[in-house]
């Protein structure tokens, strides 16, 4: 790759747009480890001589996963731990699963290694993993949580708990665990992504909470201009370790103002860019350790998507793809970019890809969800918003979504049930009560429609005339 392109692409890297940030929310890739092929190549250890079957078992198991053959290999060792049921086996049952893609059957058999060994950390870690890409965060969060109190030296682990937290929507704590990890190292690109995006969440969290009342353009740039946001183009490790150290201080120093459910705009849009600046340098960093790796490109693809250059960002997204056509998520941010772009016959077969990889992908079943609607075919439309709410009970624009289908359906008592549910995830978001007048009105129910929209029109009022506070 030329220097001229290398510095094109860092130009297009740091160009995250906060108009665009909030679409970010929705665009996730899970990365894969490699720790649990150590794990199966280990030899299991007994106190007391195994039966001759049992030793038998165990090394058809090796020889089949040797070969990559993880069907053969789970035969052999689900005959092994009905011989012998051990922790061991069970995990290694569980891990061949895991590797295998079959999640599902991963989490019954480690469950078991769990249950028979309550201190083994990598039966809990992939335990915890395999929930986690089965969209199960809640389930995932406490097995990740006990493989790190066992084992607080395996990097992996801490990774994996950033991940977990990142995907509960707690970003500060995600961020603290990444940084740890990144820390222990300092060169891992899969790190270094997983903290960009996670600076990238809590940037477009803030802008979605300014609204409205995001400052004009010359106050945003007197903004930015006063606190130095804007970054050299290719800085050193040294000066990148220095940049990096500063925004982390400007975060704290305005750190308090998220406590708060209504603040001062330029406040609000201040700590907004200290982290988009923060997941600028992580992205600079990764293009910095290796250009041509399918996580720079898929980086690559989401600042070109950012900026609404989506021919840019559909060709970064195929070299990704290219690189690493297995890898969960990139499919789905191809298959974004098309549904950007309107172009939902490009757009459906990618988001399908995706979920024959993840079936319980919530942001790719509500992007189907959402073109099915726009194409009144209300019975698809609702059976993936449905599976979007599901793996993501918090997910407010789903529910929104979900809402409106079931309300054109005509069943307005499962629309109002969807709607207050988005409600209860979101009680700020003045728009669910304005669909919920709407239901109402189709129902006839006066009372209920005079209602929703008082509540509507003061929570319009109130991000209209935020609280002022000064400045720390």
């Amino acid at each position: 790759m030329s220097r001229a392109l290398l510095t094109t692409k860092r130009f297009m890297i740091t160009g995250f747009s906060e108009q665009t940030l909030s679409a970010h929310l929705m665009r996730r890739a899970v990365p894969g480890i490699v720790l649990g092929l150590a794990l199966l190549a280990a030899r299991p250890v007994f106190c007391q001589e195994p039966q001759p079957t049992l030793s038998e078992r165990l090394n058809r198991a090796q020889e089949a996963l040797h070969a990559k053959d993880f069907s053969r290999a789970a035969q052999e060792y689900r005959k092994a731990s009905e011989l012998t049921p051990t922790a061991q086996i069970y995990e290694k049952l569980g891990l061949t699963f895991f590797l295998s893609n079959a999640h599902s059957q991963a989490i019954e058999a480690l469950r078991e290694s769990v249950r028979l060994d309550a201190n083994r950390w990598s039966s809990h870690l992939y335990l915890g993993i395999s929930f986690y890409k089965t969209n199960q965060f809640h389930e995932a969060l406490p097995h990740i949580q006990r493989a790190f109190e066992l084992n607080p030296q395996q990097n992996d682990t801490r990774y994996w708990l950033g991940l977990t937290y990142q995907a509960l929507g707690n970003y500060e704590q995600a961020v603290e665990d990444l940084r740890a990890a990144l820390d222990k190292d300092p060169e891992n690109i899969d790190i270094l992504y997983a903290l960009t995006q996670a600076y990238l969440d809590i940037s477009a969290v803030l802008l979605k909470r300014l609204g409205p009342d995001n400052p004009d353009h010359e106050r945003r740039e007197a903004l930015k201009t006063e606190l130095n946001l804007k970054l050299s183009s290719s800085p050193s490790i040294e000066s990148w370790d220095q940049s990096v150290r500063r925004m982390q201080e400007l975060k704290q120093r305005y750190a308090g103002v998220r406590n708060s459910l209504r603040s001062d705009p330029e406040i609000l849009y201040i700590l907004s860019r200290i982290y988009a600046s923060l997941a600028q340098q992580m992205a600079e960093r990764v293009w910095d350790l290796n250009a041509d790796s399918y996580r720079s490109h898929q980086l690559l693809g989401e600042a070109y998507e950012a900026s609404e250059n989506h021919k840019k960002a559909l060709e970064e997204y195929r070299e990704a793809l290219r690189l690493a056509p297995d890898v969960p998520g990139l499919h789905y941010s191809l298959g974004h970019a098309y549904w950007q772009m309107k172009q939902f016959d490009e757009a459906i077969p990618e988001m399908e890809k995706e979920l024959a990889l993840n079936p319980l992908h919530a942001s790719a079943n509500y992007v189907l969800g959402h073109i099915y609607a726009y194409r009144r075919d209300l019975e698809k439309a609702s059976r993936h918003l449905q599976l979007a709410v599901e793996a993501k009970p918090n997910f407010v624009e789903a529910r929104k979504q979900l809402g409106k289908v079931l309300s054109l359906m005509q069943d307005h008592q499962g629309a109002i049930h969807q709607l207050e549910l988005a409600t209860t995830a979101d009680p700020e978001d003045a728009s669910v009560h304005y669909i919920l007048v709407n239901v109402y009105k189709k129902m006839g129910l006066e009372d209920k429609v005079q209602e929703e929209l008082q509540i509507f029109n003061r929570l319009k009022q109130r991000r209209q005339n935020p609280v002022k506070r000064p400045s720390p």
